[in-house]
């Protein structure tokens, strides 16, 4: 099987050519009290038993991989590798590896964000909330993102549906009792009603991901009143994917109406917010 690079071309494409690393002169070392972490940093969880075990191999071996700072004032701001910077600390280190690179706020960010993504060991509400910020923040279309991240753009848009979930299932992604295979079960209802009896059938029964998806099928397949639009049909699920959360087009010989689902007010806020900002084509 072949390994995944940790950063991909997208990262490498974010720092400016005349400042990238091209040998191990770059490579200095400092100070461990002279760093400080990123103020902004999507992994909200940064201790547990990996972190503990990674320490170890650092007291045993040293940090092979150099972190990624700036120069901020007179300390040095993480940009990549905040993971190691900590187990650093537990293994008792006074100095590190690093390479210092001259890059802006918005820059360093999304390196940060990105270089996490990476990683892959950001549970699933965290790490749709970093795609929401490479979108909202820093305008990157989903295909950007995916070509960041070397993911595909459905995994990209299926990770910022699970935004528009309510506050008590985005809670069971994050400590795990809810997958988001789970999730995406879920969001194949059409309804609030039949998503929540589907989310606490998941919960009360263990049911599987695959158990889930039959009986969301099933209620979705089941006879409609209204023969559905593939026009209206296609622009639902463009503005569904651009949203992440569920839209629905309609259409009577008078008039139009764009139906956007939302769970709660914060829902509401980041939509709104999100429209009044959007530059994103809404068909292509």
């Amino acid at each position: 099987m072949k390994t995944r690079p940790r950063l991909g071309k997208g990262i490498d494409a974010l720092i400016p050519a005349d400042t990238r690393a091209t040998s191990i002169a770059d490579v200095i070392e400092l100070p461990l009290g002279d760093i400080r972490p990123n103020p902004i940093q999507p992994r909200k969880n940064m201790v547990g038993e990996k972190l503990n075990e990674l320490a170890q191999s650092i007291k045993m071996h040293g940090l092979i991989s150099p972190i990624l700072v700036r120069r901020v004032n007179n300390r040095y701001e993480i940009i990549a590798g905040e993971r190691r910077y900590h187990a650093c600390r537990i293994a008792g280190l006074e100095k590190v590896p690093a390479i210092v690179k001259d890059v802006s706020d918005d820059t360093s960010f999304k390196l940060s964000l990105i270089e996490n993504l990476q990683r892959e060991d950001l549970n699933p509400m965290e790490e749709a909330e970093a795609y929401a910020t490479l979108r909202e923040q820093f305008g990157l279309t989903h295909q950007e993102i995916a070509d960041s991240v070397m993911k595909d753009r459905s995994t990209i848009s299926n990770s910022l549906r699970l935004l528009g979930l309510p506050e008590d299932m985005k809670k069971s992604l994050r400590d795990g009792s809810l997958t988001p295979g789970h999730a995406r079960a879920i969001l194949m209802m059409e309804s609030e009603e039949d998503r929540l009896n589907l989310y606490r059938q998941i919960i009360s029964k263990g049911m599987s991901v695959r158990e889930a998806e039959r009986r969301a099928q099933l209620k979705k397949t089941a006879p409609r009143r209204k023969a559905s639009d593939p026009y209206l049909d296609g622009i639902s699920a463009h503005l569904t994917d651009i949203l992440s959360t569920r839209v629905i087009c309609s259409w009577t010989r008078k008039h139009g109406r764009i139906t956007i689902e939302v769970s709660s007010k914060e829902e509401l806020e980041r939509i709104v917010s999100f429209l009044s900002r959007s530059s994103e084509p809404m068909l292509s």
